[in-house]
């Protein structure tokens, strides 16, 4: 698979990184390690990230992504927003219907949609294991 941000226009960069920030928002998760990164990847200043216009919905959120023709980009886009709700370690409701909902609106199928919840989840499991297996008998 190509690089997906390497072939984003601006314009579809500044959709993902409000997509990102819209999922941080409902999470109340301000500032993740995993936000940061993608932000640095897209080279973005932090200036320039304050200027993008925010999304105030999930409905806002999903008729943007609905613009980007390429139904890899919409599903990366779905898949990283998933990622940075899970990067607290905690989804809420509101976090799970709202990406659910943004997701079916930009043409994902739903069954597509909780692959990707399912896929995010084992990585989260993977990651915990990992961390009891070397602090787990100390």
């Amino acid at each position: 698979m190509p690089n997906i941000i390497g072939i984003m226009t601006k314009d579809q960069k500044e959709i993902f990184i409000a997509a990102l920030i819209f999922v941080m928002d409902l999470s109340q998760n301000k500032e993740t390690d995993y936000f940061n990164s993608r932000i640095n990847e897209l080279g973005f200043s932090e200036s320039a990230i304050k200027k993008i216009k925010k999304f105030s919905s999930a409905e806002e959120t999903a008729a943007a992504i609905k613009k980007i023709k390429d139904i890899k980009m919409r599903r990366y886009i779905l898949r990283e927003m998933i990622l940075v709700a899970i990067s607290n370690h905690e989804l809420s409701d509101e976090e799970i219907s709202s990406i659910y909902a943004i997701g079916t609106h930009i043409g994902i199928k739903q069954e597509k949609v909780s692959d990707f919840f399912l896929w995010a989840a084992k990585g989260l499991e993977w990651e915990i294991e990992g961390l009891q297996l070397i602090e787990g008998d100390l």
